[in-house]
């Protein structure tokens, strides 16, 4: 990585994912025992992060105070509220993480927009493989829709009038489109 450049990591399936699960390494910040590898599920649509009641158990977690959650299956559930060191699958520490305790299957923390939102999150399914990438800090803005690599359809049909609609899609006049290309 070049000087000045942010911490990143990229995490590759052999298929199309439909969790965005990598490994990670958490530490009490309290009482820094040995740290704990675990599976950490990413997930844009949760406002924090939580681990599981087994991991906080694990890492003799002890609560620095309560809050209150919500689920799909439960609203307002209270909850305990632990500091954790948080290491990402390339060794980016977030010390003192506030993270709540919540059930969650198939992992043992959820990495939530606490932790997401201070970077970059992109997942692509390019050639049938899921890659999902993060950079911290956020050094550009990506709008695929101004900066697609999709190459328009050309509609072999030459008997497009000036005042058509574009064939490659654009939703403007062809004379203001392709017709100036042409």
């Amino acid at each position: 990585m070049a000087k000045g450049q942010g911490y990143y990591f990229t995490y590759e399936y052999n298929g199309i994912s439909r969790h965005l699960i990598t490994p990670a390494r958490i530490i009490s910040a309290k009482n820094k025992q040995d740290p704990v590898d675990i599976r950490a599920l990413w997930d844009t649509g949760a406002t924090c992060s939580l681990v599981k009641q087994e991991t906080a158990l694990r890492l003799n977690l002890l609560p620095v105070s309560k809050t209150f959650i919500s689920t799909p299956s439960d609203k307002n559930k209270q909850s305990n509220v632990y500091l954790i060191d948080l290491y990402l699958p390339n060794g980016t520490m977030f010390p003192n993480l506030k993270v709540a305790e919540g059930e969650l299957n198939n992992c043992d923390m959820l990495i939530g927009m606490d932790v997401i939102s201070n970077g970059d999150f992109i997942v692509s399914n390019f050639d049938g493989k899921t890659t999902f990438t993060f950079r911290m800090p956020s050094l550009m803005k990506f709008d695929f829709s101004k900066h697609s690599y999709l190459i328009p359809i050309i509609n072999e049909n030459k008997n497009i009038g000036r005042n058509d609609l574009c064939p490659c899609g654009s939703g403007k006049k062809y004379k203001h489109c392709c017709l100036l290309k042409n």
